[in-house]
This record gives C-alpha cells, structure tokens and sequence, in this order.
C-alpha cells in the first residue's frame, strides 16, 4: 500500500508508480496504433496530441496491497469519448439521439441559417450598394462636367436640375439599398442573440448532468461546483483526464492514492506539451472542479493554493546595501512582492528586518537570485526607469531536462558546451490555463533571449546560461521548453514539463533549477555602472 498524502494536481512530482504505469499505457498505445487495432480517426486523435492520465488506487474491500490502475484521455478523441482501457466520461455528449445532440443540431440550424442570410443576401445586396455608388458617382461626374460646359443661362439652368434630378434619384435608391441591408443585418443580430441563448441554456444543461463526487460521499453537479462559489464553469468543465479519474474511482468503490497527467503525442504549436511528460491539471477548469473532488483525500498540499511555498532559509543573504539601494538574493519558493495568499515575500523581510524597500523588479516565485531593492522614492523612480529603458543587464544559470527522443517530438537542438544562440517567440497568457503563458503567434508580445551552453551532464542534462534582452512572463522558461526553443524544460520546472517524464525522474522535484546570477545597472544616485 502507498502511505502518502494524495496528489496535488496542481504541483507534483509524479510517483514512480504513476511513471511505470504511464510508460505501460504509453507502450500499449503506440503498439495498438502501429498495428491498427483503432479506428483510423481515434489513432489519429491520439497521434496528434491528447492529455492523458493515469490514477492508482485501492480497493476499500479488497487487500490494500491491491493496486488498480486507471487510465483516462482529456475531451474526445477521433470525434468519441469512449475508447477500450479508458475510463468513460462523466457525461458522454457523444451519445447519439441525446438531448444533446438534439440541442446542437438546432443551434447548427441557427448557425446555418446565420451563414446563408449572410452569402445569399445580404452578400448580394452590399455588393448592389458598392455598384449603385460607383454609377452615382459616374453619373453625377458627367452631370458636373456638362453643366460646366454649359454656354448659356438656359442651358445651365437645364443641367443644374438634371444634376439635382440625379442626385435625388441616387439618394432614393442607395437609401433602398441601405434600407434592406439594414433589415437584414437585423435579422442576423437577432438569430445570433437567439444562438447565444440557446448555446447558454444548453451550456448549463451540460453542466447540470454532469454529476461529480468526492470522498466523502458528497455528490453535486459540476453547475452547482462552481455556482457555489460565485462562478460559471467554462466550456469542457469536466472533460479533463483528472476529474474523470476521480469520479470513476469514486463510483466504484476506490481509494485514489496517486495521480498523474502527461502529453502523448504530437506537441500543440502554442502550448509547452511534449510527448511523454507530466504537467498540472489546467485551472480554469480543474481548479474549483478538483477543489470540490478531491474533499475527504489527505492531499500534499492542505493550504489549497497555487502553488505551495517551499522552504527557505529565515535570512534571505544580503549581497550588497548602502544608502539607496539593497541587493538581496531571494530563495527560491519566496515570492518577489506581496502578494493576496499570506506568503511572506523577499520585500517584506527585508522591510520588516532590514528597512523599507521596495523591490524595483521580480523575479518568478519559483526563481532564486538577485533582487534590487530601492530604499527611497528618488532611488526607485531611476532604477524602475532603467529597467522601463531595458538597460539593465540580466544573467540566469539554469540547468535543462534531458532531450526527449520519442518519435512525437520534433528534433530537438544537439547542445553542446560552448553553444551559443538567440531565441526569439511572441508570449502570452494562457488564459485557460493560468498562471502558464504561450507562445502566441498573433498577439504575443516579443520575447528575445541569447543563451550559451557551458557544460553536459553525464545523465543528459544541460547547464546553460541566459541573458534575457526582454522581460516577458515566464520567458526563460518558455524558451527552454517549447519545441520552437530548445525543446528542453528547466529541471524541476512544474509547469512546464520539467519534473521528469514517463521515462526519466528528477528526484523529489524540490526546487526549479533557474537562478538569477548577475545583474548590472546604473547606480540611481552616483552614476557608478555595478555588476552584483
């Protein structure tokens, strides 16, 4: 039996039980997909990148050396949501003849109807406005030009009014036009309110079957779930490995001891996913879901916060200090600034023990290394301008994940010591699955940082050092991990893929493997140019 506390989706590093049992699944697919044992469209589903997980448990009846294993896949696969050796959803919308599908076949009506009003009709019709304004402009072009060439009071007289005449018939006709476009530009903003009500009641019809439970033998629907606590459950609430997980096991009498989840297959062209390693549950979905699930489990972490805090040394090292300014290296697991859960941050030991300071710049909560302090308003006004001006220079040691070699993963980068390159990727937040960021290719803001390999490990990882020429989000660790980077998450990075794969652990996962080594400025009131 496994004496632990259970899982905590949110910030784990997976048990080696959970690693064997996803290598097994791992094994059993690439070989069902290899000798076309699934439905053409399903093994695609799969080859093409799915979230997978995997759940150990007991029986409470049987022995409690008795493991069961679960496996389960996010949302569908191949157009199903039931597939051998998984478990079912909570609620399948696939099912054929469902109110479901009844629903949806009529919002597609809308849709349609939408679609058609718009290319059959109202197309046309702006089309007729484009040419009736062309030919009133030709016309009334010509009208001008006679009327300038008139030679007498008469014949001038005569042309003014066939140009009022004109003009007149033109305002009739475009107001027609402009009239009809106008209706039926109505009538599409009315099927489309129509359409959002219908897609928001069969929202909540959703949520309403599907039926969750926990631990404690509390059962709820993931539409009360999330009422309860003020908010409404986006769309695919529900559908990830995790939950499906958790409530087969509860309905059938388990106990869930350890959990996991890892991307197979292909890696998404925005999100870090790379085949065969673990990532937390998403937290717009799974958070107050999983909250709900997970009442009645000994779970890792009791504060039930994203993420748990780390210890850390009582006196964070104070590396240099005068009159203006206090360089201070931050632990790793101690937040830069205040923040909302209670943690207590490098600004306000040092302003509760040394003097007030406030922090000029952060650094990742997860990251160790250099922070400026400024110990008065003229000493933050210039250092925050320096940082604005991007004349600050940074340096990060981190050390990289192995390479992974699936046949998934697009070739990675062959590092060696004494590489050097540039990684340049538009960032932004990933809102569905906050606090991780993406790669956006159309909104994303640049992100540029230079790298230099200074050395290979015997067990495949990779030490490098960064030099970050901007300042986005989780930069860095993007950089790393995304396969348009390097294709290698930093060593015990949670959210990114670097606590290990199915294949390879890294230990207990303790810490993130991103340190802040140097940092070089303008000193606010002397001008001295200092390297800490």
């Amino acid at each position: 039996m496994i004496d632990m506390p259970f899982t905590d989706p949110f910030r784990y590093s997976p048990h080696p039980l959970v690693r064997k049992a996803a290598r097994e699944v791992v094994v059993r697919l690439d070989r069902m997909i290899a000798e076309g044992r699934l439905p053409e469209a399903v093994a695609k589903g799969f080859a093409d990148g799915k979230m997978l997980g995997v759940l150990i448990c007991h029986s409470e009846e049987g022995p409690s050396t008795d493991m069961i294993i679960l496996y389960a896949f996010s949302g569908s696969v191949g157009g199903t949501s039931i597939v051998e050796g998984f478990v079912p959803p909570i609620f399948d919308l696939t099912e054929d003849g469902g109110h479901y599908r009844t629903r949806e076949a009529e919002i597609t009506a809308v849709n349609k109807e939408i679609e058609r009003i718009g290319s059959v009709e109202l197309g046309p019709l702006k089309d007729s406005l484009q040419e009736a304004l062309e030919a009133r402009d030709r016309e009334l072009e010509e009208l001008r030009e006679l009327k300038k060439q008139a030679s007498g009071i008469a014949e001038s007289q005569f042309a003014n009014g066939e140009l009022k005449r004109a003009k007149d018939r033109w305002k009739s006709t475009i107001s027609d036009i402009e009239i009809r476009i106008q209706e039926i530009r109505d009538r599409i903003a009315g099927l489309k309110k129509l359409r959002a009500a219908m897609s928001d009641k069969l929202q909540k019809w959703i949520f309403s079957q599907y039926i969750v439970h926990n631990a404690h033998g509390e059962r709820a629907s993931i539409l009360e779930v999330f009422q309860n606590q003020g908010l409404m459950p986006p769309g695919g609430t529900g559908d990830c490995a995790a939950p499906k997980l958790l409530n087969h096991a509860y309905l059938n009498g388990l106990k869930p001891v350890a959990m996991g989840e890892f991307w197979y297959g292909a890696s998404p062209a925005t999100a870090v996913r790379t085949h065969g390693h673990f990532y937390p549950s998403c937290t717009s979905k799974c958070g107050p879901l999983l909250g709900f699930m997970m009442k009645g489990l000994c779970v890792e972490s009791t504060e039930g916060t994203f993420p748990p805090p780390f210890r850390h040394p009582s006196e964070p090292p104070i590396i240099y200090e005068d009159e203006d300014i206090i360089v201070a290296e931050k632990p790793s697991g101690m937040p830069s600034v205040p923040g909302m859960d209670g943690r207590q941050s490098l600004q306000e030991w040092i302003s509760e023990n040394r003097c007030p300071a406030v922090a000029v710049h952060r650094l990742d909560m997860d990251t160790s290394g250099l922070i400026v302090l400024a110990k008065n308003a003229e000493a933050e006004s210039s250092l925050k301008k320096q940082f604005e001006e991007h004349t600050v220079r940074k340096t990060y040691m981190a050390r990289l994940s192995p390479a992974d070699k699936s046949g998934y993963t697009a070739k990675t980068l062959d590092l060696k010591a004494g590489d050097k390159g540039r990684i340049e990727l538009p960032l932004g937040p990933d809102y569905d699955e906050r606090p991780r960021q993406k790669v956006d290719l159309a909104q994303g803001k640049p992100s540029v940082t230079e790298y230099e390999v200074t050395g290979v490990n015997e067990d495949g990882t990779t030490d490098i050092v960064f030099k970050p020429l901007t300042g986005r989000t989780h930069q860095l660790r993007i950089h790393s991990a995304h396969l348009s980077g390097l294709g290698r998450p930093i060593l015990g990075d949670l959210l990114y893929g670097g606590c290990g794969s199915i294949w390879t652990g890294t230990g207990s996962c303790t810490r993130l493997h991103l340190h802040a080594s140097s940092i070089t400025f303008r000193h606010p009131s002397t001008g001295e140019i200092l390297t800490f």
